[in-house]
């Protein structure tokens, strides 16, 4: 069942749940005032915009991450539209939430702005429902963070012993802080924790022993890495064309280019670093330098693929703008690379 809009009690709710924790949302402005808005804290913001696009009476649509800092109301917006900050502060305004809404890039950058002339004047609430949320919302929450730590620490048993042990370290703890109603503290280390098992569970498994086909050697397997960089970049440029094509027949797309560049910017984090470390790899025998090194290159290596398993990078491949295979072009080199560190 496609999730229901919020307004009124529920909304004032969740935004005061926003001062604490980052939200998923989407929006769908209606022809006639019957605007759609969607936030739910575990559904992705693209799944939401489909169940938006369902309900709502326009084809436009933006959806996002929703947070709250004192009365103001930040959008990053993977998908959205012209003016969305004006919809959105009238969308509040009817529920009696009355703040000044920013859309926001991915570096913190204020891209659009909107409030009320009187909103200049300092506030200490965005409605007139109190700061915390309802105890049955609050009770709520804290249940939907323990379901999610369950799922968390029953993936990492299925990933293996290493995940196993990373996942009950940080169960306790995280535990602590859903338990003492620190949900936004909990929602980072949750964030943290599953993209550190994702990180395992793409790792090769330590192969058994094949006389017959060696390890890469680390002069191909560095090689292989600045082509995987180069690949990704490319790739990168032809969704940002591609979407500039699209853009100038479907006027909804006009920003769309510029946040993808934006989104895309850990990317910039596979920098030379690695193969550098390659380098140095392959001019040295002494055991106690190469062990060292080897621990910084696997340290890399762990990085980037959480860069590869953010939820841009995770979807970036069915853009439907540009053929891309930006994750597994990265990945693959990634784990060779692995693989010669093991030799």
């Amino acid at each position: 069942m496609a999730t229901q809009p919020v307004e009124g009690a529920a909304l004032r709710q969740l935004i005061n749940l926003a001062k604490k924790q980052s939200l998923n949302f989407a929006f769908c402005p209606g022809a006639k005032k019957d605007d759609i808005l969607l936030i739910d804290r575990r559904k992705a913001p693209a799944a939401l915009g489909k169940d938006a696009k369902k309900q709502g009476t326009t084809p436009k649509l933006a959806y996002g991450t929703l947070s709250a800092d004192g009365n103001v109301v930040k959008l990053v917006c993977e998908s959205e539209l012209p003016n969305l900050a004006k919809q959105i502060r009238n969308y509040l305004k009817s529920s009696s939430i009355s703040a000044k809404v920013q859309v926001v890039g991915a570096d913190g950058s204020v891209l659009e702005e909107d409030a009320d002339p009187d909103e200049d004047q300092p506030r200490t609430e965005t409605a007139p429902a109190p700061e915390s949320p309802a105890p049955g919302a609050d009770k709520e929450a804290k249940a939907q963070a323990l379901q999610r730590l369950k799922e968390v620490v029953m993936r990492a048993a299925k990933v293996g012993p290493e995940a196993q042990k990373l996942a009950a370290g940080a169960a306790k703890a995280i535990s602590a802080q859903v338990k003492s109603g620190d949900l936004g503290a909990a929602d980072q280390a949750l964030t943290s924790l599953t993209q550190q098992i994702a990180a395992l569970a793409d790792a090769p498994p330590a192969p058994e022993p094949k006389p017959e086909t060696p390890a890469p050697s680390l002069d191909r397997v560095r090689k292989d890495w600045a082509a995987a960089r180069k690949t990704a970049a490319q790739d990168i440029r032809s969704l940002i064309e591609g979407m500039r094509a699209a853009a100038k027949d479907t006027p909804e797309l006009a920003q769309a280019p510029a946040r993808i560049a934006r989104l895309a910017q850990p990317l910039k984090q596979l920098d030379t670093k690695l193969d550098t470390l390659l380098d140095q790899l392959g001019k040295t025998d002494n055991p106690s330098e190469r062990k060292k090194l080897s621990a910084a290159a696997r340290k890399q290596i762990r990085d980037h693929m959480a860069v590869m398993n953010s939820n841009f990078f995770m979807e970036v491949d069915q853009n439907g703008f540009a053929p891309t295979r930006i994750r597994a072009t990265v990945s693959r080199a990634l784990r060779q690379v692995n693989e010669a560190l093991k030799a």
